[in-house]
């Protein structure tokens, strides 16, 4: 019986809308009602999102919910190539819908809050609602972007204190930790295999690396996890904040093409350096 894909197509955009219901969802509580504590909290957050996302969907489509990771995949892993678009339109899709749920459920919480801080969303306190949906380089909250008052001056502060070339740099090579993660721990060579703990495994490995780049990007790894709820933001006039994004769209252009690219040299390293001398000793 020939192979149907829609399957798959299906379980890539469950995973990704987990990982933004509830990656996102932290990031409405810590922002609407100051219910998250230190950045630690929430890294721990987006960890257990990765980990649950993956048990729930990964054994419709094998779990790539990452554009970057299919395309690291097909190039070497033999995924088809012929599969790698509808792959990434799922995923977005998953994002999409992810931020929509999360926008339905708390529009309420929203509207009051724009109302009590004088929230104008094209504003730079605008940022301060939109990063509750998509990546900002640097972090508009740690950084104050959203106290900036007028768009311009926070595009002046952000093109000074982390640069849209060192955010993107900081995501390929997070992202090229990211994948080379994931192929070590499902390696044969593995000495402790995770089996059904992979997840577990890969939510820790996700929480350390949003832990400490957080700040500089907020950490997107994830073009789908970016343009998925992106999309949302454009539909609800948030105007240049969600596209181009910061700094012109060098921001945006950190959090999605780079990770992409750094998933694939990621992949590369891990065969190249790190597989030949697996389970030699």
């Amino acid at each position: 019986m020939k192979k149907s894909w829609i399957g798959n197509y299906i379980g890539e955009a469950i995973g990704v809308f987990l990982i933004v219901l509830f990656g996102c969802g932290l990031l409405h509580n810590a922002v609407l009602h100051n219910q998250v504590q230190g950045l630690f909290q929430a890294s721990i957050g987006w960890g257990f999102a990765v980990a649950v996302a993956v048990w729930m969907g990964g054994a419709m489509s094998g779990a790539h919910f990452n554009p970057g990771v299919t395309l690291a995949l097909a190039w070497r892993r033999g995924f088809p190539w012929s599969q790698v678009v509808p792959y990434i339109i799922a995923q977005i899709a998953g994002g999409f819908l992810g931020a929509a749920t999360l926008g339905i459920l708390f529009s309420t919480d929203i509207n009051a809050f724009i109302a009590a801080n004088n929230i104008v969303k094209t504003d730079a306190n605008g940022l301060l609602l939109a990063l509750m949906y998509a990546p900002y380089g640097p972090h508009p909250g740690i950084f104050g972007l959203v106290n900036a008052g007028t768009a311009a001056a926070a595009e002046q502060m952000a093109a000074q204190l982390v640069p849209w070339w060192l955010g993107g740099l900081a995501e390929f090579v997070f992202t090229a930790i990211l994948m080379g993660g994931i192929l070590n721990f499902l390696d044969e060579n593995q000495a402790f295999k995770p089996g059904t703990f992979f997840p577990l495994a890969l939510g820790v490995l996700v929480t350390m690396l949003v832990f400490v780049e957080a700040p500089l990007t907020m950490i997107s790894l994830n073009a789908a996890r970016d343009l998925g709820p992106r999309i949302w933001l454009a539909l609800n006039g948030y105007g240049q904040w969600a596209f181009p994004g910061l700094q012109g769209g060098g921001s945006t252009l950190a959090t999605t093409v780079f990770p992409a690219l750094g998933a694939m040299f990621g992949a590369w390293v891990f065969d190249k350096v790190v597989k030949p001398y697996m389970g030699k000793a």
